[in-house]
């Protein structure tokens, strides 16, 4: 007991695991007192007010936990993976400054959402795609082929936006605000590193230069063009939060078990495996990288990178959360002509202002309560189209209607001819106009003696979903250098027949005024002209993919009388009407 005084006599108070908060999904959980320091600040309190999973909690009603726990929760799990390393392998030389650095960054990932979580991404980005349209019209307009360079680089703001420099510049506010106590808790900036660069590292890496570095056999010659934070000696450190390498790190291995739990999906991944097996290791070109025993590769497989395509399927990606998204995206753009936010040097600016400018003092007060006390209140007279909207759509449930959605087929599937060439996600523009074309040569063949109802391109909204792994099309098991535990041997799995890394859905609906959405003929006619359509695009890709120097004018045409009624070909459609109408 005395040598247990002495050993914590040494270790400095904000480095001592003083602060422990209880949690539903890791139990009682003992962090270092800087934490506490960091957690009791209003920039982290902040995110008390931001729900973990935006809208979900208008379809799964148990799912209001929040960016606050889940960030602590994350912190956790970093700290705890960091200690166990060090205790297990003494030669890789951690340090308390390491071990506080991927702490802190694992504390701090999640600063920068702003209300709603990612749907606030989709909003910033749909404005993109607004200010676009409107410059090139105006160029086109004025004679010119595109817009200037300086819209360009406006508009460029909007589309490429993304809460991870937000929550880099948050954090760079905190490192100012508490410079004395981050001081005195050992961070520095001096020969053996610059942990606030290292801090900002992690979080946010720059993950497409260090995949094309690692594809090149170049990432040890190149790390320190890159990288300011620490030598390319602890390049593992950068994948303990935001796992650039594979995807497999411990923010996931946090949100899949605490969304699972709030959502009521009774599925969980064992993380406490993992990180008790898993140790650095050189890669072949000789890369410090995590590296879990080869007997773990069903376990992350199916318990995990599977976990991750269920979640996004069954809530993440669920139809009615998708038509809540979109009418809330709809609403915040009536809410942001109006609505002013106060930010530094007392400017006021929009919400979307906040956004792309990085105001640290605006974007803080973008919370979810802050948007749905004034839609809720409906004390401001100009807020009243939003607010009525927001009572109409999300309270009262007049949601638009599902045409279909569409699991896009994968090579190999019924209904993908020819294994040269993956089926191309379409462009929403592109669904819209095509499903509005055979709508138009189609509907008056179903119920003929009925009146045909107008549908508007605007009427029409198309949201694109991908299902995978985490990297897309590509299988993050591939990238893990695994190891034996009876043995010095490291193997990898450049391919691995279990794995199903992506399929692609598209959605389409409907958005009738509410005292149409009730018209089930006009949604049944949608429907037949959804599927024709899908089923040309496969007749075009198969053409294109059988004769590729054939160029192939529209993807929408007149199909001939006998393709009038369901399509012969079977497809992965899904609709709110019976396709066999």
């Amino acid at each position: 007991m005395a040598i247990e005084r002495a050993a914590l006599r040494r270790i400095p108070p904000l480095l001592q695991e003083t602060f422990t908060p209880n949690d539903p999904v890791h139990g009682l959980m003992h962090l270092p007192a800087i934490v506490k320091v960091i957690v009791d600040t209003m920039t982290f309190q902040r995110m008390r007010h931001i729900k973990q999973l935006g809208t979900c909690h208008f379809v799964y009603p148990g799912a209001t936990h929040t960016r606050f726990f889940h960030s602590i929760g994350t912190s956790f799990l970093a700290h705890e993976l960091v200690k166990s390393l060090r205790q297990r392998q003494p030669e890789l030389g951690i340090t308390d400054r390491d071990a506080l650095c991927v702490t802190l960054a694992a504390l701090c990932h999640d600063l920068g959402h702003p209300m709603f979580s990612h749907m606030f991404e989709v909003f910033i980005h749909s404005l993109g795609r607004d200010r676009r349209r409107v410059a090139e019209a105006r160029a086109k307009e004025q004679g010119f082929l595109a817009c200037s360079a300086a819209e360009d680089e406006e508009v460029r703001r909007y589309e490429t936006w993304s809460h991870e420099r937000a929550s880099v510049m948050l954090l760079e506010e905190l490192f100012e605000e508490l410079r004395k106590p981050l001081h005195a808790a050992g961070l520095r900036n001096d020969a053996e590193g610059n942990d606030f660069a290292c801090i900002c590292e992690l979080i946010d890496p720059p993950k497409k230069e260090l995949e094309k570095l690692l594809e090149t056999h170049r990432l040890k010659e190149g790390w320190s063009s890159l990288i300011k934070g620490r030598p390319v000696e602890k390049a593992w450190l950068y994948e303990v939060v935001s796992n650039w390498r594979s995807g497999i790190d411990v923010d996931k291995f946090d949100y899949f078990r605490r969304d699972a739990l709030f959502l009521g999906i009774q599925r969980q991944f064992d993380h406490s495996r993992y990180m008790r097996g898993v140790k650095v290791l050189r890669d072949e070109y000789g890369i410090p990288t995590l590296s879990p025993p080869d007997k773990d590769k069903d376990m992350l497989r199916e318990n995990m990178l599977e976990l991750r395509k269920s979640l996004h399927r069954a809530a993440y990606h669920h139809k009615t959360v998708k038509k809540i998204e979109l009418h809330m995206v709809d609403i915040l753009k009536m809410t942001d002509e109006h609505v002013r936010v106060t930010g530094r040097g007392g400017a006021k600016m929009s919400m979307s202002e906040a956004a792309v400018t990085f105001d640290p003092i605006a974007y803080r007060k973008l919370t979810d309560t802050f948007i749905e006390a004034r839609l809720l209140e409906r004390e401001d007279p100009r807020l009243e189209v939003a607010a009525a909207e927001y009572e109409s759509r999300i309270v009262r449930r007049n949601l638009m209607r599902l045409i279909g959605d569409w699991d896009l087929p994968r090579l190999g599937e019924e209904g993908m001819p020819g294994p040269r060439r993956p089926f191309p996600m379409p462009t929403p523009e592109a669904v819209a106009a095509g499903v509005l074309e055979c709508y138009r040569q189609c509907a008056k063949s179903h119920e003929p003696d009925q009146p045909v109802q107008e549908v508007f391109e605007a009427d029409l909204r198309c949201q694109a979903a991908n299902f995978h792994y985490g990297m897309g099309a590509r299988d993050p098991i591939t990238r893990v250098v695994f190891h034996s535990t009876k043995s010095e041997a490291r193997k990898g799995f450049k391919v691995d027949i279990d794995a199903r890394p992506l399929r692609q859905k598209l959605f389409v609906f409907w958005n009738p005024s509410p005292e149409k959405r009730t018209d089930e003929l006009t949604l049944r006619r949608l429907t037949l002209a959804f599927n024709q359509w899908a089923e040309l695009q496969i007749k075009a890709h198969s053409a294109f993919t059988d004769s590729p120097r054939k160029v192939i004018s529209s993807p929408v045409r007149k199909p001939p009388s006998s393709s009038l009624g369901p399509p012969r070909r079977t497809l992965r459609i899904q609709s709110s009407c019976p396709l066999d109408m």
